[in-house]
Parts: structure tokens; sequence; C-alpha cells
């Protein structure tokens, strides 16, 4: 009787974390489990061309997030797949994201691939930061450099930091 009580709860288990983690589509449940980082600093024309080494495809991703940071403000941009293919993205506008990027890392780990990461971040963002209006349907390039280089070239002052976050 032992041995059929442990049987159970064990696939209770493994049921449960599958849900969770299946939230947001089949994707998410690998994806969640192998979320991917990339930080870049320095002239901007130099960042652009480490966004180009990114091997990522980013149509097999449904949510990835942009922090750039420059001398004097920073900018945060929350990308999401639709069932449509094209993304919505939600922008904040910061003066530093050094704390921000800490919480997001505390989180991944927290999560530990038994929920959806991505929707994770994204309540983390929407309860830590005032949002500003979403845009939806915009056309993310499969490319890293040309997905992401316009918010490098936007950055303030000629030496940067970003950081990717490739999530489920």
């Amino acid at each position: 009787m032992k041995k059929l009580t442990l049987i159970v709860a064990l696939m209770a288990s493994v049921l449960l974390c599958s849900v969770s983690a299946e939230i947001a589509g089949p994707t998410c449940k690998l994806n969640s489990r192998s979320p991917e980082v990339y930080t870049f600093y320095g002239g901007k024309q130099m960042v652009i061309e480490q966004l180009a080494k990114i091997p990522a495809n980013l149509s097999e991703r449904r949510v990835f997030l942009q922090i750039t940071q420059g001398d004097s403000s920073a900018d945060v941009t929350l990308y999401e797949q639709q069932e449509n293919g094209k993304f919505t993205t939600t922008k904040w506008a910061l003066t530093q994201t050094s704390d921000l990027i800490s919480k997001i890392d505390r989180e991944i780990i927290s999560t530990a691939g038994e929920k959806c990461v991505g929707a994770q971040i994204k309540a983390l963002l929407e309860n830590t930061l005032e949002p500003k209006p979403a845009t939806t349907d915009v056309t993310v390039a499969n490319s890293p450099k040309v997905a992401f280089a316009n918010s490098v070239e936007h950055g303030s002052g000629k030496f940067i930091r970003t950081t990717l976050f490739i999530l489920c």
C-alpha cells in the first residue's frame, strides 16, 4: 500500500509540474528550463556586432526581454509572441537597471524551470515597474542583431550595456 501511495504522489507531482510549465504553451516547458542571458558592454557599434553572434532564432521563443543601460537612462522592452506570430511589446524607461537585473536573476533561479519563466518575469516587471501601453502586432526579426539594435543605437552615451533574456 505504501508503494502505491508513493507512486500516486510521484505521478501527481510530475503532472502538476508539467501543467505549471506548460501554461503558456508546449514549448514553454522545455525553454523555461533553459533560459539564455547575454550581456554586452561597449560602444554602440561594438555591442551591435556582438548581438549578431547570439545563436538564437527568436521565432522559436515566446518571451524575451532586452534591458539597455546608458550613462543617464535605460530602457526595458518585454517581447511576447502572439498566436499570429507577431509580438506585443511593453516598454519602460528607467534611470538605472542593476537592481532590476538582480531581481530577474533571482526570479529565474527560484522558478527553476518548473513554471513558465516568461510569465514569471512578466509578472515581476508588471509588479515592479510602471508600464507604458503595449504595442501590438510588432514584427520582430529572427536575428537578434536586427531585433535588438534599435535599443542599442538609442542608448544614452557612448558606452552602454545591453542584456538580453531569452526566456521561453
